[in-house]
């Protein structure tokens, strides 16, 4: 039978085989220069000069698509009549699920599924033939077969396979993305997810789920967070609240019939709390023994508390207490020493503000001065008795107390002086009473130092 005059179309098959360019015949049972190897859902297509594909190819190549019309001609090195291809493929199918193959050919045709065959069109006919097949394929790898024979007249050949998509057919869900993993970027405050790409035919895309991941009880419920659309990439920026909670993402695919993956395995980032703004407003009153504090609410949530700092001329900032008021007493010790007070607030995540504005805080100073020496008591009658003392510290006044020795009551104040003076004149004494005096000084912050020694009048100064 002699070939029709076809339309011949180059084919990805043709213009791998550089030898048809170049008007070359490869010689019969030529070895191939290296093996040829096609990337998954790649077609390997091997071209034989027989129809029973005995013996090694004449040439091997890779196809994206099986769609060939060879017209009355063929491949470069085949003869024009009773020539065979043989395209092989294997790729992971993903969940797998119901699908069409469609094979058309003029001459014969066969279509295998892991080496059982699905379509046998094998018969030397003029015109061209079409069949198409629906299948469940499992999940998983398989491998798919054509095998195309030329045998006499035009030469034609093409086959498809689509996954079934409407959704009164699949009913199969995607297997659920695998891989996914998610780190977090404190100072822009975003979390990148990305997970490994999915094997399904009918992908429609991906969704990425979140929710909160408390220091303790139980998780948040999941969310949505990637929107309506399902991505169809493999990779989402997200940015969740940045106050040192810790989250957990996990993806979902989809698939062109509305089936939804179950949950990859999670992947969970901690996200960095800012640190609180200063308090404001603060201020200090006491009656320099206490130092009492007050400063203003912050306006940021999730506040641990606040902590109060006091330094003095010799040591730096030190912390005296933390709180969640908004107030607080401090007693630093009694010496004199000039304080200042500052107060920062405690965020989540261990975040602390800076100080606010310092205030000054003066204490009192509360050693005790040093009591008068060398008390001296003198009969001026009919004056009185008149008292004097020494002082090794300045006083801004001392005290004067007396008793009567016949049975009188405890010391009692007869009255006091002015720092400057070391004298005292009691003018209640009545004449022939002995009474026993002592004498306190007393400093600017009204601390009053222990008793003098005790004299009476009458007494010789010792």
């Amino acid at each position: 039978m002699l070939r029709r005059t076809a339309v011949r179309r180059a084919s990805a098959t043709a213009l791998v085989l550089t030898s048809a360019a170049l008007g070359l015949t490869v010689p019969a049972g030529a070895a191939q220069a290296a093996p040829v190897t096609c990337a998954p859902g790649v077609w390997k297509a091997e071209f034989f000069p027989n129809t029973t594909f005995r013996g090694t190819p004449r040439k091997t190549a890779c196809d994206n698509a099986i769609a060939e019309n060879y017209g009355t001609g063929a491949p470069a090195g085949l003869p024009r009549d009773n020539f065979g291809v043989r395209w092989t493929t294997t790729r992971d199918f993903g969940s797998g699920g119901p699908f069409t193959l469609t094979a058309e050919a003029a001459d014969g045709i066969r279509v295998y599924l892991d080496n059982v065959l699905k379509i046998d069109l094998w018969k030397d006919v003029p015109k061209t033939r079409k069949k198409a097949v629906r299948l469940t394929v499992p999940k998983g790898k398989h491998t798919l077969r054509v095998n195309y024979a030329a045998f006499t007249g035009p030469a034609n050949v093409k086959f498809t396979y689509a996954p079934v998509t409407s959704k009164a057919d699949d009913k199969v869900k995607p297997l659920a993305p695998a891989r996914p993993k998610a780190s977090y970027d404190a100072k822009s405050g975003r979390a990148t997810l990305g997970w490994g790409r999915n094997n399904e035919l009918d992908l429609a895309g991906y969704q990425v789920h979140r929710r909160v991941l408390p220091a303790s009880g139980k998780a948040g419920a999941w969310a949505v967070v990637s929107g309506k659309k399902p991505l169809t990439g493999t990779s989402f920026t997200d940015r969740p609240k940045s106050d040192g909670s810790s989250y957990a993402y996990a993806v979902t695919a989809l698939d062109k019939a509305g089936n939804a993956s179950a949950r990859s395995a999670e992947a969970r980032i901690g996200t960095a709390a800012p640190a609180p703004a200063a308090p404001a407003g603060l201020a200090v009153s006491g009656d320099y023994l206490e130092a009492r504090l007050t400063w203003a609410k912050s306006k940021e949530t999730g506040l641990a508390g606040y902590r109060v700092w006091r330094r003095d001329p010799r040591h730096d900032w030190q912390p005296v207490l933390t709180t969640r008021e908004t107030s607080a007493t401090d007693t630093p010790v009694a010496d004199g020493t000039a304080y200042e007070y500052a107060v920062t607030a405690l965020g989540a995540g261990g975040k602390e503000s800076g100080r606010s504005a310092s205030v000054a805080f003066a204490s009192v100073d509360r050693s005790l001065p040093q009591a008068p020496l060398d008390l001296a008591a003198f009969d001026t009658p009919p004056v009185g008795v008149a008292l004097y003392w020494r002082i090794r510290d300045d006083a801004t006044h001392f005290r004067v107390y007396g008793r009567d020795e016949d049975g009188g009551a405890d010391f009692t104040c007869l009255g006091s002086v002015q720092g400057e003076d070391l004298k005292f004149l009691d003018r209640t004494i009545r004449p022939g009473r002995i009474r026993s005096y002592y004498v306190t000084a007393v400093n600017d912050q009204g601390v009053e130092s222990g008793r003098s020694k005790v004299v009476r009048n009458g007494d010789e100064p010792s």
